[in-house]
């Protein structure tokens, strides 16, 4: 697996205005992400919020910077390693685009092989831990996606288990010095049944999952 930092102003302000029509996710209002200098109405305009964008952050060389602290400090292998261990799959000869959003929000898209990464300039090493947390989604839906679909259980369903899910990361992070998986509010009850279910014992990833998938914890 390789990963690529990716500036690219278009589809950063593509992934502000895309945000900001979604309005929320997980029980988060977006707009509330929003930097004080720019109003909401601001956003709908994209050739305002390109030249604002610009001025801030890229002729600035802010994202430039932030790229090269990733390409230096980010360990693709190591992150590698450790979600195939966690998940029991493996991601192949694939090559993942990572395009740097000054927003809060990324979106990704596996059959593309990308997402987007939040700019963290005040805590850089969070950007690791948002990378697990994306890849992790990665070989959630080419490995197991499709399992949670053929058990009954809806699209918005599966999302929500997804990023709970992401609540397996922590003991990693923690040994990689990293800031914790957080999650949304939406879904503390949940990541603390599946945290709670993962200590348990020495669990295989899909002989967890199918535990999970009986108990119906995340109809939410």
């Amino acid at each position: 697996m390789e990963i690529k930092f990716i500036e690219d102003l278009e589809k950063d302000t593509n992934n502000w205005q895309g945000s900001m029509v979604g309005g929320s996710n997980y029980g988060l209002d977006w707009w509330k992400f929003l930097p004080r200098d720019i109003l909401v109405e601001k956003t709908k305009d994209p050739a305002y919020l390109r030249n604002y964008l610009e001025g801030k952050y890229y002729k600035t060389g802010k994202i430039a910077e932030f790229i090269t602290w990733l390409e230096q400090n980010i360990n693709s292998a190591q992150i590698q390693e450790d979600l195939e261990l966690l998940m029991n799959k493996k991601f192949g000869n694939i090559t993942i685009t990572v395009f740097i959003t000054v927003f809060g929000r990324g979106m990704y898209h596996v059959p593309g092989s990308l997402f987007y990464l939040n700019y963290c300039h005040r805590d850089p090493e969070k950007s690791a831990s948002r990378i697990y947390h994306e890849l992790m989604h990665f070989l959630f839906h080419i490995y197991y996606w499709e399992e949670c679909q053929k058990a009954g259980f809806t699209q918005p369903q599966i999302h929500d288990l997804k990023e709970s899910l992401t609540v397996l990361l922590n003991p990693i992070l923690d040994k990689r010095g990293l800031p914790l998986d957080q999650g949304y509010p939406k879904h503390k009850e949940l990541r603390t049944k599946l945290k709670e279910l993962w200590g348990k014992k020495s669990w295989k990833f899909e002989d967890f999952l199918k535990e999970v998938l009986t108990r119906k914890w995340f109809i939410i």
